[in-house]
């Protein structure tokens, strides 16, 4: 209960901030803006109060999914919030980060999981479940900005700007907040890798050999994302598609997988 609470405060507040947001940007008032501000700033609040209960608050951190997705939600925001103190302010991505934590928040809330306790596991064994599992949930938040960039991307190239259009953040925002959330993405992927390629005994014994070869591409893929970013500049669809395309990968590997071996064939990757 002491968890719960926090976290539909926090979406409340975050529902509420993304409207008032909204309506600041339709009305071009600072007024709006700053109250938005506000309650963001108290969602985060709230959120982290969430956090520190879960992950302080017992002996043994559950580690799966939706409490690490909530996490990374609760970093975006907070990259947003402390923008604002800087010229290049990310806050009016907002709009798009606001509604996604809260539906975050509700599903971390609402939904059932498998429990992932890391009492029974190594230091390494820690390392690469904790660094594949935020990898995949920044990538995945990443995936859905993606799609946004696409929207925006499409109707600027086809000179169709719908007052609905005009109220989503400038497309530049959004890839840059898009181009952070890679790069933390992949960082975190490449430290799964290297751990589990080096505390992982047996790869292939424990039948995560598919799961390893569909990360790699994956990171391949947006590792040549971040380079043709760095080197040339790319950008709109392109980015897009690759993107995407990295995405897919990661879900082959995380639930294909997990579908193949658990229920298909009845096994476990630990056998």
């Amino acid at each position: 209960m002491t968890h719960d609470i926090p976290l539909i405060l926090a979406t409340a507040c975050y529902v509420v901030a993304a409207a008032l947001l909204y309506q600041s940007v339709r009305k071009q008032s600072d007024n709006w803006r700053n109250l938005s501000l506000a309650l963001a700033i108290a969602g985060v609040v709230f959120h982290a109060g969430a956090q520190v209960s879960h992950w302080l608050g017992q002996d043994v951190p559950d580690v799966s999914l939706p409490h690490l997705m909530s996490l990374c939600a609760l970093v975006i925001l907070l990259l947003l919030i402390t923008s604002t103190l800087t010229r290049k302010t990310l806050y009016a991505a907002g709009m798009v980060a606001l509604p996604i934590a809260a539906a975050i928040l509700l599903l971390e809330w609402i939904l059932p999981h498998d429990p992932i306790p890391l009492n029974e596991a190594s230091t390494g064994t820690a390392i690469h479940i904790i660094s594949s599992v935020l990898a995949f949930g920044l990538l995945s938040i990443a995936g859905v900005y993606a799609f946004f960039v696409f929207i925006i991307d499409h109707f600027l190239r086809n000179h169709r700007l719908s007052p609905l259009v005009r109220t989503l953040p400038a497309l530049e925002v959004l890839e840059d907040l898009l181009f952070k959330l890679i790069g933390a993405g992949f960082l975190l992927l490449t430290v799964s890798l290297l751990s589990g390629l080096v505390f992982i005994s047996d790869i292939f014994a424990q039948h995560l050999v598919h799961k390893t070869i569909l990360s790699i591409m994956a990171w391949l893929v947006f590792g040549i994302l971040l380079f043709g970013r760095w080197r040339y500049g790319w950008r709109g669809s392109l980015a897009v598609r690759m993107t995407l395309a990295g995405i897919v990968l990661l879900l082959l590997s995380y639930f294909g997988t997990k579908l193949v071996l658990e229920i298909i064939l009845g096994k476990s990757w630990q056998s």
